[in-house]
């Protein structure tokens, strides 16, 4: 359940926008100890071996 109007809004946004350069979920339980994480991004490795600077 989102706290604010706009909350369901930015995870949405974040997800489509970084889903093209890794992985998204939205929202991720993570088991350790029961928490739940509203974004989890993690890049993917070939985008960085492509990049020039």
């Amino acid at each position: 359940m989102t706290r604010f109007i706009y909350d369901q809004f930015a995870k949405d946004y974040l997800e489509e926008l970084l889903s093209q350069f890794g992985e998204c979920q939205t929202p991720l339980e993570i088991r350790s100890e029961i928490r739940q994480v509203d974004v989890f991004f993690a890049p993917y490795l070939q985008h960085k071996a492509h990049q020039k600077y």
